[in-house]
């Protein structure tokens, strides 16, 4: 539900150091190879061609990429998350890498495909993740988890991945967006508000280093925090302001995240403890 802040928010900022330290490579070992040094300046402008080369290339495969996913974006557009979705990213990526099968969990759980969701989540070898790959692992369960109903899994998987992820998302606080929103909603369901608000805090001040990141999703995890705990009156007055937001908020260009977001709203009601069902397995 809430990995919309997971994905690409330092893309840009990393594959410019990455390309940038490969350049600065390439330069260097041209120089020292050399039977005779070239001189520093024309070490210098042999990496920034290097660079100007790698970025050329970088920017070839994401718009290739980019070319791949244009039906999926069109369904996307069209319909939001659905099974013709699914059925269409299969076809494009039949042996799905990890970050690809991470994508279609968050389809799957939110159609609440538990089954297949989590056959797919546990398929992922962990072996030698990195930090940010680990990060992005664990906020697929919780967010499994929570979207599909588990709610005792989803507290108990906060608690053994949270030594981890509290550090991480303590150094990557934009990133640590949503590992704050779920954490919120999960520890409100386990009745902890001053833990849940922890959370949602650490959530608000990561997503105030953005200038674009839309408030919709803090707002949407607030409302269903109040509802969870029982705050009946409070989560009605948040929900409304949250209905309001979505209908006026410009960071939301498209139809169907307006929708998306409607009906995530819409099943903020369902946690409240009377109404709240443990799914079965």
């Amino acid at each position: 539900m809430f990995k919309y802040f997971t994905q690409i928010v330092f893309a840009s900022k990393k594959l410019m150091l990455i390309s940038l330290a490969a350049a600065l490579g390439i330069g260097a070992a041209i120089h020292f190879m050399a039977d005779n040094h070239p001189p520093i300046y024309l070490t210098v402008l042999i990496a920034l061609l290097a660079w100007v080369i790698i970025w050329i290339l970088l920017i070839f495969l994401v718009a290739s990429s980019l070319k791949k996913d244009e039906p999926l974006e069109e369904i996307m557009a069209e319909k939001g998350y659905c099974d013709e979705w699914l059925q269409k990213h299969s076809e494009i990526y039949p042996t799905p890498d990890r970050e690809q099968k991470l994508r279609r969990v968050s389809v799957l759980s939110y159609l609440n495909r538990y089954q297949e969701a989590r056959a797919l989540l546990e398929s992922i070898p962990t072996a030698g993740m990195s930090d940010d790959r680990t990060y992005e692992y664990n906020i697929a369960w919780l967010d499994m988890l929570f979207t599909t109903g588990h709610y005792d899994e989803a507290i108990q998987k906060l608690e053994s991945c949270r030594g981890f992820m509290d550090i991480y998302a303590n150094a990557n606080p934009l990133r640590g967006v949503a590992y704050g929103l779920n954490g919120a909603v999960i520890r409100a369901v386990a009745g902890d508000f001053e833990d849940s608000e922890h959370f949602l805090n650490a959530a608000r001040n990561g997503a105030s280093l953005s200038k674009t990141m839309s408030p919709v999703l803090l707002n949407i995890s607030k409302t269903m925090q109040l509802y969870a705990l029982g705050f009946t009156d409070r989560a009605e007055a948040q929900e409304e302001e949250t209905y309001q937001g979505i209908l006026k908020d410009d960071k939301l260009t498209k139809q169907w995240q307006r929708d998306h977001f409607l009906e995530l709203l819409g099943k903020a009601q369902n946690l409240t403890p009377e109404k709240r069902r443990e799914a079965q397995a």
